[in-house]
């Protein structure tokens, strides 16, 4: 055995070894955080900064509780990694690779309710393997942000239902309030995770129990904050939203759908293929993709369910133009079409 096939058979052994796995996976995560925080910097530093985050570094310096375009939780983070790192480009990729690297951390944690610890490992092992949780995050944007934070409130979720515990409950209210904070397209994970328990056979079990509404309270109250300042600017991010996409022709929308469901398809082309030459049987692919397990089912679903919502959910309609009757005399509706036209 070569010494490079031995200090992987030493790294698997620490990696399934209950005593000594977790801290040997916080080591290596720390390992691919420094290597892809060092490859932005250098290959990036002849671009410079994406103009995401240049406009999310202005935003962190007048925090608010909202923005024009989204709701404020890459901002929040970014004041705060910068208020003890200095503001510089390294710094600013260590911020941005800090979402995947806690995003698979979580992903770790979480496949341990699921999989035996080889499982967890190879599982681990192939989601680096996913351009998402690397090249795409290079760039810290709202997009970014919401990795970690849909990750944990899928973890404390799936706890949620099975234990109905109140505190992995209200942490699940809590995590979806967090993830409206980072991106309003979070609506689908929340309904995605709806659509998970509806789906589950126990649904009567966890409705009937206290878990679901001090999941809904506590999310309503972190939420609460924000949902007032919507209200107050005049619902400003969606104007922004709707005038910028705007309503869609059925084949634009149609074409839109199918580069989604092939990008989603893309992502992971890597891993998918990986798998198929291991398993090699259409049963367990089957099997891993809808288990028979109850508590395995409903990690799937609510996995699949925030994935493909987006597919059937209906275009927004484009709002009336300012001169379309919207604003009375004397009386300016204040939307974003409006503002940008002043």
């Amino acid at each position: 055995m070569t010494g490079f096939a031995t200090r992987l058979a030493r790294l698997r052994a620490a990696l399934i070894d209950p005593a000594r796995s977790e801290r040997t996976v916080i080591v290596l995560l720390a390992v691919y955080w420094a290597v892809w925080t060092a490859y932005a910097s250098m290959a990036k530093a002849p671009q410079g900064l994406h103009p995401d985050m240049t406009e999310i570094v202005v935003w962190s310096r007048d925090l608010a509780l909202g923005y024009l375009k989204h709701p404020p939780l890459a901002a929040w983070l970014a004041a705060g990694w910068f208020a003890v790192l200095p503001m510089a480009e390294w710094s600013y990729y260590a911020l941005a690779m800090l979402m995947p690297v806690a995003a698979l951390w979580i992903a770790w944690r979480l496949m341990a309710d699921y999989l035996d610890a080889e499982k967890r490992v190879a599982g681990l092992a192939l989601m680096t393997l996913i351009p998402f949780f690397n090249f795409h995050a290079l760039k810290y944007n709202v997009n970014t942000v919401l990795m970690p934070v849909w990750a944990v409130t899928a973890l404390w979720f799936l706890r949620s239902y099975r234990t109905r515990d109140a505190g992995y409950a209200a942490l699940a209210g809590a995590g979806a309030a967090l993830a409206m904070y980072g991106k309003y397209w979070s609506v689908f994970l929340i309904a995605g995770l709806v659509a998970a328990a509806l789906a589950d056979r126990r649904r009567g079990q966890y409705f009937r129990s206290a878990a679901p509404w001090i999941t809904v309270a506590v999310g309503l109250a972190v939420l609460a904050p924000h949902l007032k300042w919507l209200a107050v600017n005049h619902f400003a991010p969606f104007d922004y939203a709707l005038t910028i996409h705007g309503e869609k022709s059925f084949a634009i929308a149609a074409k839109s759908t199918l580069g989604y469901l092939a990008g989603s398809l893309g992502y992971v082309a890597v891993p998918l293929v990986i798998v198929a030459a291991m398993v090699r049987r259409p049963a367990a692919f089957a099997d891993a993709a809808w288990p028979q397990n109850d508590d395995r089912r409903l990690a799937a679903a609510a996995f699949w369910a925030p994935l493909l919502l987006p597919v059937v959910a209906p275009s927004p309609a484009r709002p009336r133009s300012h001169h379309s009757g919207r604003c009375r005399p004397g009386r300016c509706c204040r939307s974003f079409c409006c503002r940008r036209r002043r």
